[in-house]
């Protein structure tokens, strides 16, 4: 979550000394409000930019017509974001998003006074916006409107970062990040604050309340995955790659990505326990033969130097173990042992494991191939514990091969 701090003033001065008691209390963005703009001219955003460097300073222009010519005025005067209305014309908003994209800045669409906010949001997000701005004004409020009616409906709507301003303050922010707002705009409740600082900071405290609910949610749910899949695993498996590792000549490891490092996590433990281990990839990686044998980690069991690798190791007279989510993958197929760690349902989704990633078809609190990875890792020390015991092997004696040249 970002806070935006909404500057809508029209004292320079005071607008630079409420900017930096904010700023002191956490405030991400900085918006340079209409008024102020009116009131200063670009002047009022290159002040702010010049004096926060270390800051995004929203230029809140609401521009309606000559949207690449507004937008490269503000870019060129430090801007990092612009605001355009929803109710520009589509050529309006596709120029800013034109110059935005020339400058490297980013363009907010405000659906103030849009009567079809979900229909437009998903007009705009086609058009390639980079935000969308949920916004009740200062008049709709004295109305007793609130953002709030049509913030949820816009975030359901839209994959595309959703803001959200009007009235917000400490008792409605809750609120508004209960619903899903990336970027929470807040204006009156910190710049007439008797403590403009110490208000910033609680809405930042707010902010962290639901970073650390997010961290401990997607820490439970990786530690059920992995209990699932301890209970899950088939002692024919597990007692095929032991047999393998204790027979084989040399055993090399290879995974591509996160899934490699938990390979070299797992190659430096059986250094440790005295094995000839090697990682597939390293400079030091000698010859694969007969007699040897090669352990390769893919969740999808298709990442294509995976299968290649496991192909040479079958053609060279050596023995393959997987370690997959799919038995029947091309690499599970090749493979003379499959370990089965599951990574993902396959109920509702696309069989395809790559296809899945790039609809984004996941548990947002362990995206992509987190699940595998991380029980992958947990099941592999879970045979070094094995080893350990099967060749009576201590802390003590594994620390004597513990790198001493770091």
């Amino acid at each position: 979550m970002i806070l935006q701090v909404a500057l809508d003033l029209t004292d320079i001065e005071q607008a630079i000394s409420i900017a930096e008691k904010a700023a002191r209390g956490g405030a991400h963005w900085l918006e340079v409000g209409t008024p102020l703009i009116k009131k200063e001219g670009m002047r009022a955003v290159e002040l702010l930019k010049r004096r926060f460097p270390d800051r995004k300073i929203v230029a809140d222009l609401k521009t309606m017509d000559t949207g690449a010519l507004e937008v490269e005025m503000a870019a060129r005067h430090g801007a990092d974001v612009v605001s355009i209305l929803g109710v520009a014309d589509d050529k309006t908003i596709k120029d800013a998003l034109a110059v935005a994209r020339k400058y490297g800045i980013k363009v907010m669409v405000d659906l103030i006074g849009v009567k079809d906010k979900v229909k437009r949001a998903k007009e705009l997000e086609k058009m390639g916006v980079h935000y969308i701005l949920v916004h009740t004004g200062i008049d709709e409020q004295a109305q007793g409107k609130s953002p709030l009616e049509d913030l949820e409906k816009v975030v359901k709507a839209v994959k595309v970062p959703v803001a959200v301003a009007g009235g917000l303050n400490l008792e409605t922010i809750p609120k508004v990040i209960e619903l899903g707002a990336t970027i929470i705009i807040v204006g009156s409740a910190i710049t007439k604050a008797k403590d403009p600082e110490e208000v910033t900071r609680k809405i930042i405290d707010l902010f962290w309340d639901e970073y650390m609910k997010t961290i401990r949610k997607a820490m439970k749910d990786i530690t059920e995955h992995i209990e699932e899949v301890a209970d899950k695993l088939k002692l024919e498996e597990v007692r095929g790659l032991v047999d393998a590792m204790i027979g084989a000549n040399k055993i090399f490891i290879y995974g591509a990505g996160r899934s490699g490092l938990v390979g070299k996590a797992f190659a430096m433990r059986l250094m440790h326990l005295d094995f000839n281990v090697y990682v597939v990839g390293e400079t030091i990686t000698p010859a694969f033969e007969p007699g040897d044998l090669l352990i390769a980690i893919s969740g999808s069991g298709e990442t294509k130097t995976i299968v290649d690798a496991a192909e040479i190791a079958k053609q060279q007279g050596g023995k393959v173990v997987a370690i997959t989510s799919y038995k029947d993958s091309t690499l599970g197929k090749l493979a003379d042992v499959v370990v089965e760690i599951p990574g993902r349902t396959k109920t509702d989704l696309p069989t395809d494991y790559i296809a899945r990633q790039m609809l984004t078809q996941y548990k947002w609190t362990a995206p992509m191939g987190t699940l595998f990875e991380d029980s992958t890792m947990v099941f592999l020390d879970g045979i070094i514990a094995l080893l350990m015991a099967t060749f009576q092997k201590t802390e003590k004696d594994m620390r004597k091969k513990h790198a001493t040249l770091e």
